[in-house]
């Protein structure tokens, strides 16, 4: 990951920053410039709900380069509250904790870091609720 492009589009990771379609009142995310439902070009940004449902998860125990020591790592692909799919790291639960269904908060969290000296990349995950 470049950290130039990183600091740039910081505002994707730190706060779920998407999209919406004044047209057809759609929502999308990652950020969409043009309606890929209706086509239209009137967008504006807006931020994700926080909360979502797991809809279906893996548990990675050999992680990519860049995330080694995380694992397990648990992904998942949740249904944000406005029926937007994120596909995001589940954090501070063991796997075998974890269901299809289970209700999800997003929590801001390090992502990782380029060596003891590199660069830390912060962002989103989520968290199992209750």
């Amino acid at each position: 990951m470049n950290p130039i492009s990183y600091w740039r589009e910081k505002e994707r990771y730190y706060r779920l920053l998407g999209s919406h379609c004044n047209q057809c009142k759609r929502d999308f995310y990652p950020p969409v410039y043009v309606c890929r439902e209706c086509g239209s070009k009137d967008i504006v940004d807006r931020e994700m709900p926080q909360e979502g449902t797991i809809l279906t998860y893996t548990i990675l125990y050999e992680a990519m380069e860049g995330f080694d020591g995380y694992e397990p790592l648990v992904l998942a692909i949740i249904k944000l509250d406005n029926n937007v799919r994120v596909l995001a790291q589940i954090a501070d639960t063991k796997g075998e904790d974890i269901k299809i269904g289970d209700r999800v908060r997003m929590i801001f969290r390090k992502i990782r870091e380029e060596g003891k000296e590199g660069t830390i990349y912060y962002g989103y995950k989520f968290s199992k609720q209750g």
